[in-house]
């Protein structure tokens, strides 16, 4: 039989469960296979589904399952598109409505997986929720049929569309036909009165492509929300597909003569982020980056008129304040989690994926997240987050070798910082103006390795940080700055940001400006890399380590391969997006 749901029409029987691999043939009906259910619930902002014209700042309860009728490079969540179960108790509909209705929340959206992929349940979970008066929302690829999407318009309220590109050829590369059914299905969610608002992926050298999507999109309706999604490339996409913020905020702009409201993403410190009038250009809505896909208003946006007379189209009122997630909850923040223990996992030599889905499921309750979230802040608490999981794992011996390896580096880096201190940093992410929260593990290697943080002043948090002043900078006058290894930018455009919002630090007078190699500040192991290099930088020549052979032995020992044959990219667990060595098998998921 012939799957209805989306365009791409799998034939499913007793060989085949389809792309999604979440389907089965019962008699003369597809149904959903019996081991499919969300596989975790919970509260998030409406900003980080992310929806900006829809109920800001809204509690939701955020749903994920398994599966997706797509395939593309460098997913953000490729293991929960994968087409299988992760092995873990699934909740049903009723009980995710039960906890929505518990925890207060305004409605209930699916993310993180492709819902095509669970359309059966997700049509049961639409019908109960509305029975209970809770709004209901999804993010999706929208590659629906049109009989599917005639269903699906009846049951939601919003819904965000992942728009991959204009091109068929881009689809293609997906595993899809052609664009032609997203634009179609958009057109026809507006025309049921279904809330829309549309994620574009902007990678390297497709400028013109997103344009043209911009373009067909505006002929549907210059009032849809564009979010512009700034590729960070995971699994096997290569680094060099990841555009420079600058370019992205250049693309924007071009965008902005096509559509009335067009958002940066995966930009910390873009003033992108905020919404401002297309007839004045007043500013209406202030907004910071708040993890992978996510942002947060600085303050409720209740007026949604401008002076000048023009209306913004937001759907819904305001929240009087923003609901604050906790720890790794929220939005895609729960996929990096997982990414975190994948990373031990890797370095422990655990390639199974079997293996890693037993260990996911050991966490994946919100006490575990909460105390990992806990112990991957610090350093030595750190080590106690690799035993915690090799314990889980059972490979407590692989877990105290490199917990061993580590922290014999760490002695080292404490003994110099014992005789030299009080050197002023500044750690930022993407842009000068978006500092890291003072607790987190990047501006504790800054203090374990001597350096005293300006970051530690500040009072507010975000995720993973809050946007700062020039004047902040300046006063603090920080003689080193490092800029993230998870999300950063080129240097030759941080310095041109400080010469344009009048950054005079010493820092940027003596170009003590540094970019974390990838991941090797946070989310991994290689963090103990992090710390012999930001020790090097801020006590030059008196580590007395040679930074290139350390992380030669620690790549040789934990991945198999040379440092100089990796090619890094922004997974965590990943040493390099061109491949695992011939003798590493296993899951190489993203």
């Amino acid at each position: 039989m012939q799957c209805k749901v989306c365009e791409i029409g799998c034939e499913i029987n007793e060989h085949s469960r389809g792309r999604c691999g979440t389907y089965v043939k019962e008699g003369c009906t597809i149904i959903q296979s019996p081991e499919i259910g969300y596989m975790g619930a919970y509260p998030i902002s409406v900003e980080t589904i992310p929806m900006l014209h829809f109920h800001p700042s809204a509690k939701f309860l955020q749903v994920f399952s398994t599966g997706c009728n797509f395939e593309c490079q460098g997913c953000v969540a490729r293991l929960l598109a994968s087409n299988r179960s992760l092995g873990w108790p699934t909740l049903s509909p009723n009980r995710v409505v039960a906890k929505a209705l518990e925890q207060e929340c305004q409605g209930v959206v699916s993310t993180l997986n492709e819902p095509a992929a669970n359309y059966y349940i997700f049509r049961e979970l639409a019908v109960q929720a509305k029975e209970n008066s809770l709004l209901v929302g999804c993010s999706t690829n929208c590659y629906f049929t049109e009989e599917t999407l005639e269903e699906l318009g009846g049951l939601i309220d919003f819904v965000n569309v992942g728009v991959k590109g204009y091109s068929n050829s881009i689809y293609r590369t997906c595993g899809a036909k052609s664009s032609t059914p997203v634009f179609r299905n958009i057109a026809r969610l507006l025309e049921m009165g279904v809330h829309v608002e549309t994620s574009v992926v902007y990678s390297r050298g497709n400028e013109a492509d997103v344009l043209q999507a911009a373009k067909a999109l505006s002929k549907v309706s210059s009032e849809i929300p564009l979010q512009l999604m700034r590729f960070i490339p995971f699994g096997d996409a290569p680094l060099e597909q990841e555009p420079s913020i600058g370019d992205a905020e250049r693309l924007c702009r071009a965008i902005r003569e096509h559509m009335d409201h067009v958002y940066l993403f995966n930009s910390p410190g873009t003033e992108l982020l905020h919404t401002y009038c297309p007839q004045c250009g007043s500013l209406l809505a202030e907004r910071e980056f708040h993890g992978p896909m996510g942002c947060k208003l600085q303050k409720p946006w209740t007026d949604y008129a401008c002076s000048c007379g023009h209306n913004v189209p937001v759907t819904g009122t305001s929240a009087s304040e923003n609901f604050i997630e906790a720890g790794f909850m929220g939005g895609y923040r729960i996929s990096r989690a997982f990414g975190m223990v994948h990373a031990a996992l890797i370095c422990m030599g655990i390639f199974d994926e079997g293996k890693l889905l037993e260990v996911w499921r050991e966490v994946s309750d919100a006490e575990t997240l909460m105390k990992m979230h806990r112990l991957i802040q610090q350093p030595y608490s750190y080590l106690e987050f690799i035993r915690l999981i090799a314990k889980k794992a059972g490979a407590e011996h692989q877990g105290e070798e490199l917990a061993f390896f580590i922290g014999k580096r760490m002695e080292s880096v404490l003994s110099l910082a014992a005789e030299n201190g009080d050197h002023s940093v500044y750690y930022c992410m993407g842009s000068p103006l978006f500092a890291l929260n003072a607790g987190r593990m990047e501006n504790n290697l800054v203090t374990f390795a001597g350096g005293n943080s300006i970051n530690k002043v500040l009072q507010r948090e975000g995720k993973p940080g809050v946007n700062v002043s020039p004047a902040f900078i300046n006063e603090h006058n920080p003689q080193t700055i490092f800029i993230s290894g998870f999300l950063s930018r080129p240097l030759d455009e941080f310095y041109g940001l400080c010469r344009h919002y009048g950054i005079e630090a010493d820092a940027v007078k003596e170009q003590r400006v540094y970019v974390i190699p990838p991941i090797w500040d946070f989310g991994s192991p290689r963090w103990i890399l992090g710390l012999l290099y930001i020790a090097d930088k801020l006590h030059p020549g008196k580590l007395g380590v040679d930074i290139k052979k350390e992380a030669d032995e620690f790549y040789r020992r934990f991945y198999g391969m040379s440092f100089e044959d990796a090619s890094p990219n922004r997974s965590f667990h990943r040493p390099s997006s061109s491949g695992w060595p011939g003798h590493i098998k296993g899951c190489t998921h993203a």
